[in-house]
């Protein structure tokens, strides 16, 4: 088996130096390993000078940030005219363990039907089931996290990854198509998922670590709707687009339901003086989300971007 892997990074360079080390001391090693720099101003250009010269990577600079999802299109797009048979893919923050392609490789060869794998995703020592999803309800497109005790076996199948330690067959990357770019960020991993359930979905491998180094939520938690910003934009148009795409005509005037309660729940904060600039610009988000969603106008948006 040939293995690549693809690491989009944007601005985290120390991340970046320590999640190449983790692909460099793989027990069984990375045919190629594709680095996506999402026009990086913190010097990680620079840094990845040394690797131009090694066979082993390929370097793609952009030059402007796509985004996670149009970062992986390229690094998949690349990835995809490599000699390889399996291809996983990861953010820069994402360290694997030593023997993660191993401990895949021997599910993959015991099974060769396996179209997708995962390992087990860990934040600060803890197993983080926010990756390894399952679509509940398929009417009402309920997604549900599988649970702990799905870890203690060897494997589960389930259906929707993100792209935290996902690793996809090469001849079924070819069939379904590379992620939507215009989707800029989120949702973008599930959407993908969603044509990979067609055949098969994806087997976590429990043996299988990854440690995702990013900082969980600590303290005294906001409300959902005080915890909308910017991505969430994203995160919804997204979502219907991809319902649109997958699903039925049904479930899609669910998802439209959906946004009309939440439009009116921040309609309904705009009453409440100290909610009344959150509510404002959530009725406001929310509109466009939909409105966007509907009528296919998807890629970055202007108004929705960091500040």
């Amino acid at each position: 088996m040939k293995y690549g892997v693809v690491i989009v990074t944007y601005n985290r360079l120390e991340l970046l130096k320590e999640c190449i080390e983790n692909c460099i001391r793989q027990t069984i090693p990375f045919e190629k390993i594709i680095i996506v720099n999402n026009c990086s101003t913190d010097g990680t250009d620079e840094y990845l000078q040394q690797y131009k010269a090694d066979m082993r990577f390929v370097i793609s600079e952009q030059t402007e940030n796509l985004g996670g999802a149009g970062g992986f299109r390229v690094g998949l797009e690349l990835a995809g005219k490599e000699d390889l048979d399996w291809v996983l893919i990861i953010d820069d923050d994402a360290m694997i363990a030593e023997d993660y392609i191993q401990k895949c490789d021997r599910v993959i060869r015991r099974y060769p039907n396996v179209v997708a794998c995962s390992g087990t995703v860990y934040t600060d020592g803890k197993i983080q089931t926010i990756h390894r999803r399952v679509i509940a309800n398929r009417t009402l497109y309920l997604e549900k996290n599988v649970p702990l005790s799905a870890y203690e076996r060897k494997c589960f199948r389930y259906d929707l990854a993100t792209f935290c330690g996902l690793m996809v067959r090469a001849d079924i990357l070819a069939k379904i198509g590379l992620p939507k770019s215009e989707y800029f960020i989120w949702y973008d991993d599930t959407e993908f998922s969603m044509r990979l359930r067609k055949y098969g979905g994806i087997v976590n491998v429990n043996a299988a670590h990854l440690n995702h180094k990013t900082v969980l939520p600590s303290g005294e938690q906001k409300g959902f709707f005080m915890r909308m910003g910017w991505r969430t934009y994203y995160g919804h148009r997204n979502r219907l687009d991809a319902v649109k795409t997958h699903c039925s005509k049904v479930t899609q005037l669910v998802i439209y339901a959906e946004f009309m309660v939440f439009i009116a729940c921040g309609a309904g904060m705009c009453l409440i003086p100290k909610y009344h600039r959150q509510g404002k610009y959530i009725t406001r988000m929310l509109w466009d989300a939909w409105m966007d969603g509907k009528a296919g106008r998807l890629g970055k948006n202007k108004k929705y971007v960091p500040n």
